[in-house]
């Protein structure tokens, strides 16, 4: 028992060293993009929190555009949930050799923009465990997407616990929504935990509002 408690111990050591490995490339790749670099891009949302705004103006020459001429495993944006001190870069596709290197967006799902479902999906204890603790979400709790030109905010209604081969969950809505994947319980894949959340706010940053 001790081996193979020292062999887990092991595997998640290096898999979360890889992942942190992942995420520094892949904000090097992308130093140059504002919103994917340090600090934590709060200050370069135009008026955050003054009051509900959708705003989607050149949507589809900036965001869209960026997002279709990605490749796969390129930096899709920056996810960042205080409630779960998660601040990290998600990255196009959500096969296994894009979640080492982070949250993946299913490439299958909506992105984020003004309907669809959009969906996100990570490991929960290997590669850092970036969803480790998503049933600590609370309806209420905020999830800020960025992407190069806008924050996307979204507000969390409630998680649920489904089998793996429910698929509705992700399934494209008519009004903008987010759904949080990943494997339930921790180091087990015999469910999936899925926090769902609405769209209520989208706001360009300083810099493509100039």
């Amino acid at each position: 028992m001790l081996g193979i408690a020292l062999g887990l111990l092991a595997y998640y050591s290096l898999t979360s060293l890889l992942a942190r490995r992942a995420q520094t490339e892949l904000r090097d790749s992308v130093e140059d993009v504002p919103t994917f670099s340090e600090p934590a891009p709060e200050d370069l949302v135009v008026s955050p929190g003054s009051g509900p705004t959708l705003d989607w103006s050149d949507y589809e020459a900036e965001d869209l555009a960026y997002w279709e001429a990605l490749p796969i495993g390129g930096v899709l944006g920056r996810i960042v949930i205080p409630e779960l001190d998660l601040d990290t870069i998600v990255v196009k596709g959500a096969e296994l050799p894009q979640l080492r290197k982070g949250p993946g967006w299913i490439a299958w799902t909506d992105l984020p923009g003004p309907t669809g479902r959009c969906g996100i999906s990570a490991h929960r204890s290997t590669y850092s465990g970036p969803f480790q603790h998503l049933e600590r979400l609370k309806k209420g709790q905020i999830v800020d997407f960025y992407s190069p030109y806008r924050l996307y905010r979204y507000r969390v209604t409630g998680t649920l616990i489904v089998d793996p081969t429910d698929v509705e969950v992700v399934a494209s809505t008519e009004e903008p929504t987010l759904a949080l994947t990943a494997c339930h319980p921790p180091w087990a894949s015999t469910y999936r935990i899925v926090a769902e959340a609405d769209l209520i706010e989208v706001r360009r940053t300083a810099d493509t509002d100039e």
